[in-house]
């Protein structure tokens, strides 16, 4: 297996696409000034690269979501539990600003749901989730992330809560519903106690409805809190869909079942074989107030499995207008400026 063989052509695609979207990042969160520009390496218009079309970044701080809740969930004053359980539905709902939608919340510092209630079936905490939902739902408050699909997160907390009921549709409580379950059956115990991700990633694994892309983001997602043991950069990659289309064209004659070890390879060697030349990883994205051992000066672990699923996608929507729509960016301006997550960092 020879992985230093690849398409170099790809690899310079690749290389253009963390570029780009490296520098449009930088714009955004104010770091360098600049106008962006949607181009392929070419000099050529490139709807993929639209400046509204989201990916997300590789390295960690500059995921927005992240970094919320590495600032602000893990620092909550709240119990291990609500701060757990906060974290998992960032990313089972998706939207941005979706724990102010569903608690009606304008302070972003302040919208947690009270799960250590839910697991104990208060009947005014469910009812009042509900009605906030509902509310959120008619104002047009986004519930769902548009970049990935929910169907078996939806579905699976839809059978948790109405258990042997009478079949009805599912409402969006019923995630958060679910995940207060994880208490009680000992999941959120097992979190805080493992030490490397592949470990946190066999357990959501072991829970119904979370297959390879939640469990993989979510043991990522809790490795930012930090009152957990493992990290993003364990050395350990589950690679999704977008992944493996971009390792299948970058190694086309690669087994599937070294996807993974790909994964690692770039991460190990982006410097030598192209991958990161002339991007700048910008200092003030190093950290988040100290909550990384170390800076996130390059790519990591997770980030590079991001970054290839991202680089996956972008390959397959670039030509296509209709497929960059659907990946404008999904975020909460309802409430002002405090419901913006950007302008909140």
């Amino acid at each position: 297996m020879n992985l230093s063989n690849f398409d170099s052509e790809v690899m310079l695609d690749f290389n253009w696409f963390l570029y780009k979207i490296t520098e449009r990042s930088n714009i955004n969160m104010g770091f360098v000034d600049g106008d962006y520009l949607a181009e392929n390496r070419h000099g050529d218009y490139d709807m993929g690269l639209g400046a509204d079309v989201e990916y997300f970044h590789p390295t960690i701080t500059l995921d927005d979501r992240m970094r919320y809740i590495g600032e602000s969930i893990s620092s909550a004053d709240m119990s291990k539990n609500n701060i757990m359980c906060n974290t998992l539905i960032s990313h089972f709902y998706g939207a941005r600003g979706v724990h102010q939608s569903i608690t009606q919340s304008t302070d972003p510092k302040n919208c947690w749901v009270d799960f250590d209630k839910l697991g104990q079936n208060d009947t005014n905490e469910i009812n009042k989730l509900r009605i906030n939902i509902d509310q959120a739902v008619s104002q047009g408050h986004p519930i769902w992330g548009t970049t990935e699909l929910h169907t078996s997160i939806q579905t699976s907390a839809k059978n948790y809560v109405i258990g042997s009921g009478l079949p009805r549709k599912m409402h969006a409580s019923d995630v958060c519903l679910w995940v207060a379950s994880f208490k009680e059956r000992g999941i959120i115990n097992c979190l805080y106690s493992v030490d490397h991700i592949k470990y946190a990633y066999k357990i959501f694994m072991g829970i119904e409805g979370i297959g390879d892309y939640f469990a993989f983001h979510g043991a990522a997602s809790t490795s930012v809190l930090k009152q957990t043991k493992y990290t993003h950069d364990d050395n350990f990659v589950a690679p999704g869909p977008g992944a493996k289309y971009a390792c299948k064209l970058l190694w086309p004659d690669l087994k599937p079942k070294y996807y993974g070890d790909a994964i690692c390879f770039l991460r190990e060697n982006g410097d030598e074989i192209g991958l990161t030349d002339n991007v700048n990883f910008h200092p003030k994205a190093y950290n988040i107030n100290g909550l990384f051992e170390q800076n996130q000066d390059g790519l990591k672990y997770y980030g590079t499995e991001v970054l290839c699923c991202q680089f996956g996608i972008y390959l397959q929507i670039r030509n296509n207008k209709v497929a960059c729509d659907n990946r404008k960016v999904s975020r909460s301006s309802v409430f002002g400026e405090s419901g913006n997550l950007e302008r909140f960092m």
